[in-house]
């Protein structure tokens, strides 16, 4: 499974009550077989957001894990805008670490393209924030700090729903329920297999 089908995960988090985000628990597969996890916490202070996300895959053969990725990405919002990005990448050992900080003017990205400024409405790609979809908003790589070439379309689903689905760098579908809540993801590997996910 490669780079694309992985890059970042994340759609507008439906509120539980006292308006705290709920949290997400996936298990993730490939070829109907369980290769890891991906979890979503929040935590609110006020008018701040905190979301923690947490991937680990790890595909076994035989008993044995043939290839190890583990993503941590923690994004700061404030009143609905992005305030802060820090994400670390362990690919089999190969470590790539990513921060960004919206500043007066643009965002501030160091990563390993070195020190990038991007517009003041970037926002990282979080599919638990579909309202940046669509180019509503200039994404960037959670795990590269680049914005990135994607192309969206938009259907409705029954019951008020939402399907995405983006192109580009990243080949993946995602549904939301009429609160906005994150329910689906697929997304197609660089092997051309493809990557699921449901509810842990």
């Amino acid at each position: 499974m490669g780079r694309r089908a992985l890059a970042a995960l994340a759609a507008a988090p439906a509120l539980a009550q006292g308006g705290q985000p709920a949290d997400y628990r996936w298990k993730v597969t490939r070829n109907g077989s369980e290769i890891g996890s991906h979890t979503v916490v929040f935590r609110r202070e006020g008018d701040t957001l905190l979301a923690q996300s947490d991937v680990l895959i790890a595909p076994r053969v035989l008993g044995v894990v043939v290839y190890r990725y583990e993503h941590r990405y923690t994004e700061v919002t404030r009143a609905g805008r992005m305030v802060s990005v820090r994400s670390r990448l362990n690919r089999n050992g190969s470590i790539v670490e990513v921060e960004a900080e919206a500043m007066a003017g643009g965002v501030a990205v160091r990563g390993p393209e070195g020190v990038l400024r991007l517009p003041p409405d970037a926002a990282p790609l979080s599919w638990w924030h579909p309202e940046r979809f669509g180019g509503a908003a200039p994404l960037f790589g959670t795990t590269t700090g680049k914005l990135m070439d994607l192309r969206w379309t938009r259907a409705g689903l029954p019951a008020g729903g939402t399907r995405w689905h983006c192109e580009g760098e990243v080949d993946a579908t995602m549904d939301y329920d009429a609160p906005g809540r994150w329910v689906t993801y697929a997304v197609v590997g660089d092997d051309g297999s493809t990557v699921r996910y449901s509810a842990a």
